[in-house]
C-alpha cells in the first residue's frame, strides 16, 4: 500500500497536518489567555468558528458550492438559469420578490445534503449536464426585499440567505448599473466575505452603461480586493442558448471560469484560500480590539513605572539618609574585613586590634602609663571596650534592618493605589485583590518589602566592601603597608641590640629603662595610626560612591514590584499572550506560502491588509456567517428533474 502513496499524497498530508497544527495553536492559544475582554472576544469568536477552522479531508474532495447574491431586479436568477442553459429558478419582474427559498442544482450523482438545509428552505433540480458534475449552484434569496406573506415579518427569506451562505465556497455577486450601492446587499456580502471566494458580475450590459469604475471604488469601499468585473447580459445569453446561438465571449469566459478553472482544477486551491482567508480575516479580527487595549495596558505600564520611579525617589532618599547616618558602622565593617583578608603580620595585628576597639589608643594615651600597674589597668579597660564596641556595632546592624524604614507614608500609597486604579479600569483590567484592601498596595506589603530591602542592602554593602578589599588590599598591597609599618618597629629593635649588645656589654653603659619601651609602644601605635589610617583612607576613598549607587540599584530593584506586583503581573500576562499571537501568524504566513492565491483566477475577497487590523464595525461579527438553525416545520424535500 505504502508503493501507491505518491509524492503529490506526502505534500497533501503534510499540508493538512500543517492546517491541524495551525488549528491546535490556535485553540491552546484561546484556551490559555488570561482574563481581559479582548481575549474574552478572541475566545468567543474562535469558539463559534471551531468548526470551519478544521476542515476534513474529505471536504476538500466534494463539489464547490457556489452561490448567487444580488439585489432584486440585478439579473441574479437570470444569470444562474444562463449557466444551466435552462429556466429552473423564477426570474422577472412578475415575481416579487423574485428568490424567495434558496433554488439548488446538482448533478444526480452528487449528494447535497452535506448542505445540512432545511427541507423547506431550499428547492433541488438534480439536472445531469457535464457542467455540474464538480459544482453545485444555488440562487440565494434577495436579501433587500419583504414579502408580508413569508411569515416572520416578511424576513423569514433572510433566515434562509444567512443559512446558505456559509456553505458557499464562491459567492458570485450580481449588480447592475443602477443597482450596484445597496446597504443591505453590501452589508450581507462583507459579512459572509470571510472565509470565500467573489466574483463579481454587471449585468443588463445590453441596456445598461459601463458602470464598473464606480462600482469598483464601492466594493473598495467595502473593504474587497477586485481583480476583475465581469460584464454581459445574462438574459441575452440565456436567449442565444434556447436559439441554438453561441453565447458572446465575456459570458463564456465567465462559464468556462466556473466549469473548467474554478470546479475542476481549482477546487482544492479554493478551499485551502478560503480556510487560509477566514484564519487571516479571524486573526485580523482578534487583533483589533487588542490593539487599543495594548495602548491602554501602556499607559497602566507608564503609570505603575512612573508611581515606582515617585516611590524609589522617597526610598533612595531615606536610604541615603540611614547610609550616612551608619557611615561608623561601614568603616568598621572595612577594618574587620580587611584584618581578615590579611590574616597575620603586624599592621594586621594593630588593624584586628583597632577594628575591635578604636579606644585603645585612646585610653593609653589618657592613662600615660608609667608602671606596669597602670599598664595592666590600660589592657583591662581596652578588652571591656573591645567588648562593647563589639556589642554596639552588632546593634547598630540590627537595628539597620529592624527599624526599616522607607520614607513612604499613607498618603503617598493612597495617591498610587488611586492613579493606578484609575488606568487599571481603563485598561479593563482586573487583578487580583490584595490581602487588606483589595488595593495593589499594603501596609503588610510595605513592611514585608522594607525589611527585603534593607536586608539586602546590608548584604550588598558587605558585597561592595569585600570587593573593595580585594580590588584594593591584595597581596602587594598588604606587603607594602607592612613594610612599611614594620620600618619604625625594626629601627627600634635596632635600637635595643645597639643599646645592650654594644652600649652595655661592651661600654658599660645602662639599658633603656620601661619609659622606653613605653614611648616605643606609643610612637609604633601613632606611626600604625598614620600607616592604617592611609591605608584606610585609600579603601575608603570613594565608597559613600559606591553605597549610594547600591541605593539606586535596591530603590528601583525588582523587588520593589512587589508594591505593585499585581498591576505589573496583569499587564505582563496580557503583552505575552497578545505577542503569542505572533507565532499562530508565522504558521498561517508559511501554510499560504504553500498553498499560494487564487488571484491569478481573477477572485476577489475581503481584503486583509498584512497582519493589520480591520475596523471593527457594527454588524460584522462572525455570528451571521456562521450557520444558525431555522426554526420551521420538518417537510419532504421537493425534487425536480430536469
Amino acid at each position: 500500500m505504502a508503493d501507491r502513496f505518491t509524492k503529490a499524497d506526502w505534500e497533501r498530508e503534510h499540508l493538512l497536518a500543517g492546517f491541524d497544527r495551525l488549528h491546535d495553536k490556535l485553540i491552546e492559544w484561546a484556551r490559555q489567555a488570561p482574563a481581559w475582554p479582548p481575549f474574552d472576544e478572541a475566545k468567543g469568536l474562535i469558539a463559534r468558528l471551531d468548526p470551519k477552522l478544521r476542515v476534513p479531508e474529505i471536504d476538500l474532495d466534494r463539489a464547490l458550492v457556489v452561490g448567487f447574491l444580488g439585489g432584486s431586479g440585478t439579473g441574479k436568477s437570470t444569470l444562474y438559469n444562463a449557466l444551466l442553459g435552462r429556466r429552473v429558478s423564477r426570474a422577472g419582474k412578475e415575481h416579487r420578490p423574485m428568490t424567495r427559498r434558496a433554488v439548488v442544482a446538482c448533478h444526480p450523482d452528487v449528494d447535497p445534503s452535506f448542505l445540512g438545509l432545511d427541507a423547506d428552505s431550499i428547492e433541488i433540480h438534480q439536472i445531469n449536464v457535464p457542467f455540474l458534475e464538480q459544482m453545485i449552484l444555488i440562487d440565494c434569496p434577495d436579501p433587500d426585499t419583504q414579502d408580508p406573506d413569508d411569515g416572520d415579518g416578511g424576513r423569514r427569506h433572510l433566515d434562509i440567505l444567512r443559512a446558505v451562505l456559509p456553505h458557499c465556497d464562491v459567492m458570485v455577486h450580481t449588480v447592475t448599473s443602477q443597482k450596484y450601492k445597496s446597504h443591505v446587499v453590501g452589508q450581507e456580502l462583507r459579512k459572509n466575505a470571510p472565509g470565500r471566494q467573489i466574483l463579481f458580475v454587471q449585468t443588463h450590459a445590453a441596456i445598461d452603461p459601463d458602470n464598473r469604475d464606480d462600482l469598483r471604488k464601492y466594493l473598495d469601499a467595502l473593504g474587497l480586493r477586485v481583480p476583475e468585473i465581469y460584464r454581459f447580459d445574462a438574459a441575452e445569453a440565456l436567449a442565444r442558448q434556447e436559439g441554438g446561438e453561441p453565447v458572446d465571449d465575456q459570458f463564456g469566459r465567465f462559464r468556462d471560469l466556473l466549469e473548467h478553472e474554478l470546479a475542476s482544477r481549482a477546487r482544492h486551491r479554493i478551499r485551502r484560500a478560503n480556510l487560509l482567508g477566514l484564519y487571516g480575516w479571524l486573526l485580523s479580527a482578534i487583533k483589533a480590539p487588542i490593539a487599543p487595549g495594548l495602548e491602554a495596558v501602556a499607559k497602566v505600564e507608564a503609570t505603575t513605572a512612573r508611581e515606582r520611579a515617585r516611590m524609589a525617589s522617597k526610598i533612595g532618599a531615606r536610604m541615603n539618609e540611614r547610609i550616612d547616618a551608619n557611615r561608623r558602622l561601614w568603616r568598621g565593617r572595612v577594618l574587620r574585613q580587611l584584618n581578615q583578608a590579611w590574616g597575620v603580620g603586624p599592621l594586621a595585628g594593630l588593624i584586628g586590634l583597632w577594628s575591635a576597639a578604636g579606644s585603645v589608643v585612646r585610653s593609653l594615651i589618657l592613662l600615660r602609663a608609667r608602671t606596669p600597674t597602670q599598664a595592666v589597668l590600660a589592657g583591662g579597660l581596652a578588652a571591656s571596650q573591645l567588648v562593647a564596641e563589639k556589642w554596639r556595632e552588632r546593634r547598630a546592624a540590627t537595628a539597620l534592618v529592624a527599624e526599616a524604614d522607607l520614607g513612604l507614608t499613607e498618603g503617598d500609597l493612597s495617591a498610587a493605589r488611586a492613579v493606578l486604579k484609575g488606568y487599571l479600569a481603563d485598561a479593563e483590567i482586573q487583578p487580583p485583590a490584595g490581602p487588606e484592601d483589595g488595593g495593589d498596595f499594603s501596609n503588610q506589603q510595605l513592611a514585608e518589602v522594607a525589611l527585603d530591602v534593607y536586608q539586602r542592602l546590608d548584604a550588598e554593602v558587605d558585597e561592595v566592601i569585600g570587593r573593595r578589599i580585594a580590588r584594593r588590599a591584595g597581596r602587594s598591597v598588604h606587603l607594602v603597608f607592612e613594610v612599611l609599618f614594620g620600618m619604625l618597629p625594626a629601627f627600634l629593635v635596632v635600637r635595643l641590640a645597639r643599646n645592650f649588645f654594644i652600649d652595655h656589654l661592651w661600654y658599660d653603659r645602662p639599658l633603656y629603662g620601661l619609659d622606653f619601651f613605653i614611648q616605643s609602644a606609643f610612637w609604633c601605635l601613632v606611626w600604625g595610626a598614620a600607616v592604617g589610617g592611609l591605608l584606610l583612607h585609600w579603601l575608603n576613598r570613594g565608597l559613600d560612591v559606591e553605597l549610594k549607587g547600591v541605593v539606586d540599584r535596591l530603590s528601583r530593584a525588582p523587588i520593589l514590584e512587589t508594591l505593585c506586583r499585581d498591576a505589573a503581573d496583569a499587564c505582563a500576562a496580557i503583552r505575552a499572550h497578545a505577542a503569542a499571537l505572533s507565532a499562530v501568524e508565522r504558521d498561517l504566513t508559511q501554510i499560504e506560502d504553500k498553498v499560494g492565491g487564487v488571484l491569478d483566477l481573477g477572485l476577489g475577497a475581503l481584503r486583509v491588509e498584512p497582519r493589520q487590523a480591520l475596523p471593527h464595525e457594527a454588524g460584522t461579527n462572525i455570528p451571521d456567517a456562521v450557520p444558525r438553525p431555522i426554526a420551521v416545520e420538518s417537510k419532504p424535500v421537493r425534487i425536480t428533474s430536469s
